[in-house]
């Protein structure tokens, strides 16, 4: 009877553990409080470091990737992301496949399994990089709504060649993310922790998109990539952190030439995410507890 409690308990234990949340990939970025201009000149006293997206998806393993840098204040979210492209695209008349920057907002962190999130506030925010063709804009959906006629009216962005004076080498997008759009009537604060994602499409010379671009390899850690539904697959966790220290203006001035030389370090962090547990982890523990209890059974034998 005894060994039979015993191997019941070991079995409770084991499916018990089978649900315990443990640490998922996902990196954290930091976005300081400051205002920039929209513009398109980065601004590097207001906005944060920059962080990659280096992976890149598709047939080939190969097209466009880029960086990103992110600020706050009480009102809006900004984004300075510069795209590393040299094949141009905007032939197809479907907007997602064509040379764009998705955004992806899941602004409780709720981390729902589709776009209705648990009830929570999720954006999926698509800039074209050449919005004038097809009459394209700032596409995806938000609120529930898709297309919904305010993502035109209430996203201030700016689009600029990042080189030269065409599109033949990429381009940057700066943007402004309202709060006041946000359904849920949120509060900014520092500290503050949003669900977030970007990714880079590129079409390459055809009809449709070619390579994605993200912050790293989803399926070596079992992660989709369908955040434009379901915002549990976001790789990114944005933490509104503080105002910059002040810096002096004749400081400044000295170290201006050391930070343009300087390296950009990608800081990635692992950041705890609920997840099923690894089978192979909860079989070895189950047997150890098991061999415990019966350890405790001959003890009362005795």
């Amino acid at each position: 009877m005894r060994k039979f409690l015993a191997f019941m308990v070991c079995v409770v234990l084991v499916a018990t553990l089978a649900v315990v949340p443990v640490a998922a990939h996902r990196i954290t970025l930091t976005a300081p409080m400051g205002t920039p201009t929209i513009n398109g000149t980065f601004e590097p006293d207001v906005y944060g470091e920059f962080y990659y997206l280096a992976h890149v998806g598709g047939d080939t393993g190969e097209g466009a990737d880029g960086r990103i840098a992110l600020a706050w204040n009480d009102d809006y979210v900004f984004a300075f992301i510069e795209v590393n492209d040299t094949t141009p695209n905007h032939d197809n008349e479907t907007n997602w496949q064509t040379d764009n920057v998705e955004f992806f907002f899941d602004w409780a962190n709720n981390q729902g399994s589709d776009e209705f999130n648990d009830g929570g506030a999720f954006w999926q925010v698509r800039i074209h990089s050449a919005p004038g063709i097809h009459d394209f804009h700032v596409t995806g959906h938000a609120n529930h709504q898709w297309d919904p006629y305010w993502l035109n009216e209430s996203i201030s962005y700016v689009i600029v060649p990042l080189s030269g004076d065409d599109l033949s080498n990429g381009y940057i997008i700066e943007a402004a993310f309202p709060r006041s759009r946000v359904d849920g009537d949120i509060t900014f604060a520092e500290g503050m922790v949003i669900g977030f994602d970007v990714t880079i499409g590129d079409s390459h010379d055809g009809f449709e998109r070619d390579s994605t671009a993200y912050f790293f390899d989803a399926e070596e850690h079992s992660l989709e990539t369908n955040m434009w539904e379901n915002p549990s697959a976001f790789k990114a966790l944005l933490v509104l952190g503080g105002a910059p220290a002040a810096v002096e203006e004749e400081a400044a001035e000295d170290e201006a030439e050391e930070i343009e030389d300087a390296p950009v370090v990608e800081p990635i962090t692992d950041t705890a995410a609920p997840q099923t547990a690894d089978p192979i982890m909860l079989i070895a523990l189950g047997t150890v507890i098991s061999a415990a209890a019966g350890v405790v059974i001959a003890k009362k034998r005795k």
